[in-house]
C-alpha cells in the first residue's frame, strides 16, 4: 500500500561542496548553486556531519521543476531545517506557485492555483494556540507546511502544528519556469540570512487512488478481469494520447470542481461528504462492492447532494464530458467491465448510475 504524499526532493547537503545530490526516490529534483561558492557550504548542520548551506547573500541552490514529479502537484507538503539570524524577510523556498518564507518575524506559507486562486496561512494570524509561535534566532528547528489541495492549510514547527486554516481551496499549480529556488528567491533578493541543513518536498501520491482500487477482497478471477481492463485502458490511452490527456483532465477537473462546490455549502455538506467517503472506503476495502450497504450510501449522498443543489446529473460539465468526442474515442475501443457485476443488484446498481430515485430519503449523519 502507497502513502498518501510522495517524496518529490530531499536534500541534505552533504558530501562534495557544491553537489547537491537529490535523495528522493526519483533522484530528479537535484540542485545547482546559483551566486554560492565552495565556502558556503558547511561540514557541520543541526548535527555533526549533516552537513549545511549559508543563504546571507544575493544566491541560491535551483532545483529545475520540468520532471514529471513537479507537473502533477494538487496537494503540497514541505519542510526544511534551519538555523536563521533576524531579517525583515527570509525566504526558505520559492516554488513559484509555493512560497515558505519568514515576514516580519512570522512564518508564511503562499499558493497560486489555476486560473487565479491564492492562498496563503501566517503563524501570527491562524495559530492553533492562545499565543503565535515565535520562530527561533541563532538555533535549529525543522519548519513546515502543508496544502492538502483542497480545504486544509497547515504549518510546522519541529513536528507540531502551530498554525492551521480552512477553507475551500484549488488544487496547486506545476511550478512555472523560474523552477524551485532554495534559500533566497527566484530575483535572488531576499536570502534567508541563515543556514539550511535539510529540505524535503512531497506531493500528493498519485499512486494512491490505483492501490485504494486493488486493496479489497478479490478472487484470482476477478483480480484477472481487472487487470486485463487496465491494460486495455491503457493501450486505448497509448493510441490515443491526445484524447487520454483530456480525458483525465477533465476527470480530474469534475471531480475536484465538485468538491470545491460541496466543501462551499457548509459544514453539514461538509460532514456528509466526509462521511460518505469514509464508510464508502470502508465497505470498499471489506469488500461490499456494488451490494446494497453500498448503494444505500451512494444513494443517500446523491439525494442529499441534489437537495442542496449539486446534483451529479445535472452537471453541466459531466454532461459535456459524457458526451465528449474523446471519451467515445476512447471507450469505443475498451469492452466495458464487468469484474464485479455479479456483486451489484441490477436494480439498485441502475439506481445509483445516476437515475437515483428523487425520493430518495436522507438520513442525518
Amino acid at each position: 500500500m502507497s502513502s498518501s504524499w510522495e517524496l518529490i526532493c530531499d536534500h541534505t547537503y552533504t558530501g562534495i561542496p557544491g553537489v547537491v545530490v537529490d535523495l528522493s526516490p526519483s533522484g530528479a529534483s537535484y540542485g545547482q548553486t546559483l551566486g554560492l561558492d565552495d565556502t558556503d557550504f558547511l561540514k557541520d548542520g543541526a548535527a555533526a556531519g549533516s552537513g549545511a548551506v549559508r543563504f546571507y547573500k544575493p544566491g541560491s541552490v535551483y532545483v529545475s521543476t520540468e520532471k514529471s514529479q513537479w507537473r502533477a502537484l494538487g496537494a503540497i507538503r514541505g519542510e526544511v531545517t534551519l538555523r536563521r539570524q533576524p531579517a525583515t524577510t527570509a525566504f526558505l523556498l520559492d516554488g513559484d506557485t509555493f512560497e515558505f518564507h519568514i515576514r516580519s518575524g512570522a512564518l508564511v506559507a503562499w499558493f497560486s492555483s489555476y486560473p487565479m486562486q491564492y492562498a496563503e496561512i501566517v503563524s501570527s494570524f491562524d495559530a492553533v494556540g492562545p499565543q503565535p509561535y515565535q520562530i527561533p534566532v541563532g538555533q535549529w528547528v525543522t519548519l513546515g507546511f502543508m496544502h492538502d489541495g483542497v480545504r486544509t492549510l497547515e504549518l510546522y514547527a519541529d513536528g507540531a502544528v502551530i498554525a492551521r486554516k480552512t477553507g475551500t481551496y484549488a488544487p496547486i499549480d506545476a511550478p512555472g519556469s523560474s523552477g524551485l529556488n532554495i534559500g533566497n528567491t527566484r530575483v535572488l533578493d531576499s536570502p534567508l540570512n541563515g543556514e539550511i541543513d535539510t529540505v524535503r518536498i512531497w506531493r500528493f501520491n498519485p499512486r494512491q487512488p490505483l492501490d485504494d482500487f486493488a486493496r479489497r477482497p478479490m478472487d484470482p478471477r476477478t483480480a484477472e478481469c481487472w487487470t486485463h481492463f487496465l491494460q486495455q485502458m491503457q493501450a486505448a490511452f497509448a493510441r490515443n494520447p491526445d484524447c487520454a490527456q483530456q480525458v483525465l483532465a477533465a476527470v480530474q477537473a469534475i471531480i475536484e470542481d465538485l468538491f470545491r462546490q460541496a466543501m462551499a455549502k457548509g459544514p453539514e455538506t461538509q460532514a456528509r461528504l466526509r462521511h460518505a467517503a469514509q464508510h464508502y472506503a470502508q465497505l470498499w476495502h471489506q469488500g461490499h462492492v456494488g451490494g446494497p450497504q453500498m448503494v444505500k450510501a451512494l444513494a443517500e449522498l446523491i439525494a442529499w447532494l441534489r437537495l442542496v443543489g449539486l446534483a451529479p446529473d445535472a452537471n453541466p460539465a459531466l454532461a459535456a464530458f459524457l458526451d465528449s468526442r474523446c471519451l467515445r474515442t476512447v471507450m469505443a475501443e475498451i469492452k466495458p467491465p464487468d469484474c464485479d457485476a455479479k456483486r451489484a443488484p441490477p436494480a439498485l446498481a441502475r439506481d445509483v448510475s445516476g437515475k437515483v430515485r428523487r425520493g430518495a430519503r436522507v438520513k442525518p449523519v
